[in-house]
């Protein structure tokens, strides 16, 4: 998720660089981190779920 973010505002500043596009720093970095912020709640949601359904498993 993060790499995901993080590749979509390197190429939106590529395209600004090569002209073809105005990206505006207001706009990338809010985005950049918010992006960041979504990438770290998947990762603790997916942690707790994995601990709970460990949990969940009856023994033999």
């Amino acid at each position: 998720m993060a790499g995901l973010v993080i590749l979509g505002v390197a190429a939106a500043y590529g395209m600004d660089a090569a002209g073809e596009w105005d990206v505006r720093p207001e706009i990338a970095l809010p985005a950049l981190l918010c992006g960041l912020c979504v990438a770290a709640l998947t990762s603790a949601l997916t942690y707790a779920f994995r601990r709970r359904s460990g949990r969940a498993t009856p023994e033999d």
